[in-house]
Order: structure tokens, then C-alpha cells, then sequence
């Protein structure tokens, strides 16, 4: 396993009660026709990079996002609107968690790796994102919308064997709820 170090991170379990109006500002302009969960990837995904001191990713980093239940509320708001008819089109996108993808993507106006993943355990995305890394390393998302919602994302670049071990630091990213029940 490639040696890593944390070079961002964005720990907002919950997020605070301005977050709305800091993606905002961090965007430029209010985000349109995107639901609350893509709203939360988005603004844990620009504070992490941020930190990185970053406005994008490099073209040979990766990005891999995961979720504890994914766009459970918007695919809720779906199946309601099926018992009236047909889900209206801008529901049913909201349901794609790989839609998060695109519009960090656009944001950053990045083309590279992008995956959205289902794992039991968060080591088990860890695993995975040093295996498929580039050499630029990878940006790393969790969003739920449970419990006041979260969005927790980790800037990781690959570095020199005996400088860091952040295996504490990729536990604490996860919520504890993810850790004890999967991701």
C-alpha cells in the first residue's frame, strides 16, 4: 500500500447552519436544479480542496465518493411522485449519486477518474482509492443526509513510506455511524 498524507479535509458532521449561503460564496452563484445532496457534496468537496489549497484536481488525481444510504430522500421523493404518475425528470436525477460526479467536475472544470462506490467498511474504500490512485492521488467523499446530514472529504496525495501514517485521521473522516454499520 502506497504511503499517503492528508494535504485537505472537510469534516462537516453536520454541516454548519450557513452552509447553504458558504457554498455560495465558495461557487460564485447559488447552485440551480440540484438536490440537497448533491448541494452537500459539493460544499464539503470545495472546502476540502480549499484547505488543499486547490480550485481543482490535478488530471491524473482521482475522485471516488461513497455514501452511508446514498440519495435515499431524493429517491423517496421519486416513488411518491410514481403513485401520481411518472417522477418528474429533475427528481429522478437527483436519485443518480453519480451526478455529484458531473457537477464537481464542471465545477472544477476537471476530466479524470471519477467512480461512485459502495463499500462495507471505510478501509475497504481506502484499499481501493491506493490501488487506483494516480500519481496525483485522490479526493475522497462521503455525503449522507441522515442525521442533519454530512459531507466529509479528504485530499490525499502519495508520499514518501516513512513520512506519514494517517490511518486515525481516515477513521475520524468517516461518520461513526459508517464505521460500525459500513458505508
Amino acid at each position: 500500500m502506497k504511503a499517503l498524507s492528508v494535504t485537505g479535509r472537510c469534516l462537516a458532521s453536520p454541516p454548519p447552519a450557513d452552509w447553504r449561503e458558504q457554498l455560495t460564496q465558495l461557487l460564485g452563484a447559488k447552485p440551480r436544479r440540484i438536490g440537497n445532496w448533491a448541494e452537500l457534496g459539493l460544499y464539503g468537496a470545495m472546502l476540502c480542496l480549499a484547505d488543499a489549497g486547490e480550485k481543482t484536481l490535478p488530471l491524473d488525481a482521482t475522485l471516488m465518493l461513497t455514501s452511508r444510504r446514498g440519495t435515499y430522500a431524493a429517491t423517496g421523493a421519486a416513488l411518491a411522485q410514481m403513485g401520481d404518475g411518472l417522477p418528474m425528470p429533475l427528481t429522478f436525477l437527483q436519485t443518480q449519486p453519480s451526478q455529484l460526479l458531473a457537477l464537481l467536475s464542471a465545477q472544477m472544470d476537471w476530466m479524470g477518474h471519477a467512480c461512485f462506490l459502495a463499500t462495507a467498511q471505510p478501509q475497504d474504500l481506502l484499499r481501493l482509492a491506493n490501488a487506483q490512485m494516480g500519481q496525483d492521488g485522490v479526493l475522497l467523499g462521503c455525503v449522507d443526509e441522515m442525521d442533519g446530514g454530512s459531507s466529509n472529504w479528504l485530499r490525499l496525495r502519495p508520499d514518501a513510506p516513512e513520512k506519514h501514517d494517517f490511518s486515525a485521521s481516515f477513521l475520524a473522516w468517516m461518520p461513526p455511524a459508517s464505521v460500525a454499520h459500513g458505508v
